[in-house]
């Protein structure tokens, strides 16, 4: 198993950086607050874990699933009369639940308490338990997306928060077209890291598994990185010593290559995140680095710790609470601005917005999209695809960041469009779109 990629010298280069700013003396100016701000940024992202999204159908394993990989049942699994939330499971040498919303003060409760948060109706439950597999990666447990009442809720989740997703469907029923109308919701960035967990396996038999699974994996093609069968029953008989040879239960559960393929997108993620902040800290902080003071290292360099995915006794250190998560509120669009500037160096996204632009228009000149909710969608997939672009371009420079935040901003208020029944939603989707294009033909810096 490849070592999850560790970051401490990046952390604490900018750690050293940002107490050197705040020292008595140091004199600010336009540039260090913007290499404060940059520091500020960089330290965030390569603090965060891995965040993970556990999707699928009602009745398709979900939360078994997110509970065996911490080894405890913290997930509600039977039927619920009312809606569940999205759950974030996270590393916590305390055991405590939160009941969080977007427009108000979370509620904390010690313990693991999630009838406690469930009764308080909130928009998120975060659950902090002391877990060896949440060092890297936050779990997320996304249920009810086909309920219509809580699709908006779980949906803006997954765009704002999801690093990557697996996708759980039923071996006895698989990739319905329920499934893949959903799947069409997902934002393209994290369509692009995605296993499917086809669940249940244990229901088929010898005989059938093996062609179902080929039928599946003919079917979805390339759209997930690993198609892989999984019986969370038969891995929790194995793993609470329920089984006669629990060790060939677990093995015949396909729990472990299960995990090892999560583990190893997760990696990818982590590492594809570690070379963009390298790239910007080289190109953004470089220049300013050389005025830190000298430390004497006496401490040998930390060994890379091999990021298996077992479960085993927890031992880790406090992490910072979880982030504050977007509020539920429409942002402002981007006002147009004609001032002149360089030219944006994102010639080829830029290029890419272009065309797909026209095919938008084309879509709509030839009836391909007729309804305003099919036209929204459209529009949130040229966004998320324009800001896939940029993300493979590696950080922004102070010159550019803001279009970055620009189209952020308009990815959330296309996503809560969908959602809302109003008839001037399509109108201010196309003049959003508009103005988005007018900004990237005439690009303006953020210190304009």
């Amino acid at each position: 198993m490849v070592a999850f990629p560790r970051a401490e010298e990046e952390i604490e280069v900018l750690r050293r950086f940002l107490s050197h700013l705040d020292a008595p003396g140091v004199q600010g100016d336009a540039v260090s607050e913007n290499a404060r701000a940059q520091a500020e940024s960089y330290l965030a992202r390569l603090e965060a874990p891995v965040r993970i999204a556990v999707v699928g159908l009602a009745r398709a394993g979900k939360s078994s699933l997110v509970n065996l990989l911490v080894g405890e049942a913290v997930i509600p699994t039977k039927a619920r009369q009312s809606v569940m939330p999205a759950v974030i499971l996270r590393h916590s040498d305390a055991y405590r639940t939160t009941a969080g919303w977007w427009d108000r003060e979370e509620k904390v409760f010690d313990g693991v308490a999630m009838d406690a948060a469930l009764s308080e109706a909130p928009d998120i439950v975060t659950v902090g338990i002391d877990c060896e597999v949440l060092r890297d990666v936050w779990l997320m447990d996304l249920s009810d997306l086909e309920d219509s009442g809580a699709q908006a809720n779980a949906l803006f989740v997954l765009n704002r928060l999801a690093d990557m997703i697996v996708w759980c469907t039923n071996a006895e029923d698989p990739w319905t077209s329920e499934e893949r109308h959903l799947w069409g919701m997902v934002p393209k960035t994290v369509q692009r890291r995605a296993i499917l967990a086809m669940t249940h396996s244990d229901h088929l038999s010898a005989g059938t598994l093996t062609p179902t699974l080929e039928r599946l994996e003919a079917t979805v093609g390339a759209a997930f990185r690993k198609v892989l069968p999984l019986s969370t029953t038969e891995a929790w008989r194995a793993l609470q010593g329920d089984a006669t040879q629990p060790e060939r239960v677990w093995a015949a559960s396909g729990i472990e290559p299960f995990m090892i393929a999560m583990m190893e997108l997760a990696i990818e993620c982590r590492k594809t995140e570690l070379e963009k902040v390298r790239k910007g800290m080289e190109q953004h902080l470089g220049p300013l680095l050389p005025q830190l003071p000298q430390v004497e290292d006496t401490a040998p360099a930390p060994e890379p710790r091999p990021a298996e995915p077992r479960i085993v006794s927890p031992r880790v250190p406090e992490v910072a609470p979880v982030p504050s998560s977007p509020p539920r509120v429409a942002p402002e669009p981007v006002a147009p601005v004609h001032a002149a500037s360089e030219a944006l160096p994102v010639s080829p996204s830029l290029a890419a917005w272009k065309r797909r632009m026209a095919g938008l228009v084309d879509s709509l000149r030839t009836g391909i999209v007729e309804e305003d909710g099919a036209f929204l969608a459209a529009a949130q997939d040229a966004v998320s695809l324009f800001l896939g672009d940029l993300a493979a371009l590696g950080a922004a420079s102070a010159e550019t960041a803001w279009i970055q935040n620009e189209f952020e901003r308009a990815q959330d208020l296309l996503i809560l469009m969908q959602y809302e029944v109003d008839p001037a939603n399509a109108e201010t989707a196309a003049l959003l779109l508009a103005q988005l294009t007018d900004a990237l033909a005439h690009p303006v810096s953020a210190a304009a």
